[in-house]
């Protein structure tokens, strides 16, 4: 079991619960919670179209529900997928460089898991920084 403090464990259950909203049409659920900067948690779902490129990736759904709240700064991610699905719980590019536009910090730590049955698999759990993710973000 991967250790994991309080505040992680309290940003993994909102990623689990908001899993359970996700607009899925053909991929994968998946739930995202960040710990803004000003000590809320925002959570956020993938939201699927048909279209390519209409809908939104978990991280960057609750990314834009902290920005919502007035909130521009995070300080953690924290993503959950369904463990039943070939996904892996990880950001993409995209999301890895939303991540970077809106961290307090860029030493910021993405928390990575799996579900199953409406509960964490600690045992899934990866914790690792956004510059070891995204070596190289694009910036002016």
């Amino acid at each position: 079991m991967s250790e994991v403090g309080k505040t992680e464990k309290k940003l993994l259950d909102a990623a689990l619960k908001t899993m359970d909203n996700a607009h899925v049409l053909w991929g994968c659920k998946v739930g995202a919670a960040v710990l803004a900067e000003d000590g809320e948690i925002y959570g956020g779902c993938n939201v699927e179209s048909w279209v390519s490129g209409l809908g939104i990736c978990a991280e960057r759904c609750a990314i834009n529900h902290a920005v919502l709240h007035g909130s521009r700064k995070i300080n953690e991610v924290v993503i959950v997928v369904d463990a039943g699905s070939q996904c892996e719980p990880r950001p993409c590019g995209a999301c890895l460089q939303y991540i970077y536009d809106f961290a307090k910090n860029p030493k910021i730590e993405i928390v990575m898991a799996k579900a199953e049955n409406g509960r964490i698999l600690f045992e899934t759990v990866k914790v690792k920084t956004l510059r070891e993710l995204l070596p190289y973000p694009f910036r002016k």
